[in-house]
């Protein structure tokens, strides 16, 4: 399973300028290589690197691996829009790989070649353990005067043994996420910060200068951070649940969910809650997280998931958070209810048991009228 892994450097004040000059050679360097990329309709790798190798190497000094990924990175971008010349930011991405990056885990230090040298910079990972899987290529950024490396690597799966019974996850409005145990999780503190954000940029818009737009850009980054974090830590403790009860995940597929019909029909505020939190990448920390733990997760249809009793599968009314069946008289919370209804559709999916998605019919068949249910059989 291949992840990205964040690792700051903590370079020197020498450093940080031959970091700084490194960015800006070889970002000229790639616009050099685009100008005659452009002007020749060389834009493939092969015949480019025939055309500006040697010329670059000798201009700009810089190692000839350093040359190559420049020539790789202007030949990608060519190869997403040949209509226009591409230009490239002073201190735009390079990309590094085993030849000119490498590192020493047992000093936290890594070897970089930069303009002229190569340099040892001290390093900082948040997850030191899984620098031994690093694997393929790193990106080196400049991010708000701080350098990081964003590098590739390559964790091996743990054995994934197919579960007996699974932990269903509704992913919701009101509260982030439902589980079939019966839990919530971040509702009301993480509610009351969205709103609390959502206000102070209505706020801040409303107004439109300068410096309000750089608000907002803060903004912006603070929010991002907030969902990401928060993020982490349910999917960490849904993964952890499920290991410890040896169980499997349900989770809905809630691709294009957001642009439905039902999700139409709503006012602006559902539309605003709706679309402010990144339940794809919830879904992505579930699935890696998942396989680095050797959990089955298995992802559902959503249909009629938060409109179907769990007890008896024939169609109820759902008012909000709340939900009642008509027929069987249970009473529950709307979203449990779904993932109690997801859990079951895990097991069904995996072991191929779809009468247990069947509802009985109580019906005089006389009348010609039978229940609704998730699936009739």
């Amino acid at each position: 399973m291949k992840l990205t892994l964040q690792i700051k450097l903590l370079p020197t004040g020498e450093q940080a300028v031959m970091l700084k000059n490194t960015f800006s050679v070889f970002n000229e360097a790639c616009n050099t290589i685009s100008q005659i990329a452009w002007e020749r309709h060389a834009f493939k790798q092969f015949s480019l690197h025939k055309e500006v190798y040697y010329p670059i190497k000798e201009t700009y000094h810089l190692s000839s691996q350093l040359v190559v990924r420049a020539i790789s990175k202007v030949a990608d971008a060519y190869k997403l829009d040949r209509k226009k010349q591409r230009h490239f930011r002073e201190f735009g991405a390079i990309t590094y790989d085993s030849r000119v990056l490498s590192y020493s885990m047992s000093k936290s230090v890594c070897s970089i070649s930069l303009v002229g040298s190569r340099e040892k910079i001290a390093y900082t990972c948040y997850r030191p353990q899984l620098m031994q899987y690093a694997k393929g290529e790193a990106d080196l950024v400049l991010i708000k005067d701080k350098f990081y490396l964003y590098q590739t690597i390559d964790i091996p799966d743990e054995h994934e043994e197919n579960a007996e019974d699974f932990i269903g996850v509704d992913m919701g409005i009101t509260d982030i996420v439902s589980v079939s145990d019966g839990t919530n999780i971040s509702s009301d503190e993480v509610k009351n910060i969205r709103n609390r954000y959502n206000k102070v940029r209505a706020s801040v818009q409303s107004k439109g200068t300068r410096n309000c737009h750089k608000l907002l850009k803060r903004l912006k980054g603070r929010e991002r951070r907030f969902a990401t974090i928060v993020n982490h830590r349910i999917s960490k403790q849904i993964v952890a649940k499920a290991k410890e009860e040896h169980k499997g995940i349900a989770i809905e597929n809630l691709k294009n969910i957001r642009w439905g019909m039902n999700s139409k029909r709503r006012g602006k505020t559902f539309r605003r809650r709706s679309n402010s939190w990144n339940f794809y990448q919830l879904r992505s920390f579930l699935e890696y997280k998942s396989k680095m733990n050797g959990v089955q997760i298995v992802a559902i249809p959503p249909a009629y998931t938060s409109q179907t009793c769990h007890e008896c599968g024939h169609i109820g009314i759902r008012n909000g958070k709340h939900f009642r069946c008509a027929h069987c008289g249970n009473v529950a919370d709307a979203d449990v209810n779904a993932a109690l209804n997801i859990a079951t559709w895990g097991y069904v999916n995996t072991h191929e048991r779809w009468e247990l998605l069947s509802c009985p019919i109580h019906d005089d068949l006389s009348t010609s009228k039978a229940h609704k249910s998730l699936a009739c059989g």
